[in-house]
């Protein structure tokens, strides 16, 4: 079953905050609040446990997420987070076979 396998693939990122930040849209450019990140990243953990029957019904997410959507946020008042770029696994022009 296709979730099972992203259920396994998705939670281990949940165990270390250093991987919250690779976990955010990259079109966000940094401008969310933190707390909001850390917010949405225990719904979607939630999402992801390992027995189905103890993930949330999709009503509740979706009140969740409109709970968090409707926050507004104030970059004044928020920090803006860096963003983390992920590690670079591009081939270089000396290992792609070229001269």
């Amino acid at each position: 079953m296709k979730s099972v396998g992203f259920c396994l693939q998705a939670r281990p990122m949940f165990k270390d905050r250093r991987n919250f930040s690779h976990m955010v849209d990259p079109f966000l450019r940094g401008q969310y609040p933190i707390k909001g990140l850390y917010q949405s990243l225990a719904i979607a953990a939630m999402c992801v446990q390992e027995q189905p029957n103890m993930r949330p019904d999709v009503s509740d997410v979706v009140m969740a997420l409109n709970y968090l959507a409707s926050n507004i946020y104030d970059p004044q008042i928020h920090p803006v987070q860096e963003p983390r770029r992920r590690p670079s696994h591009r081939v270089s022009d000396k290992d792609d076979g070229g001269a």
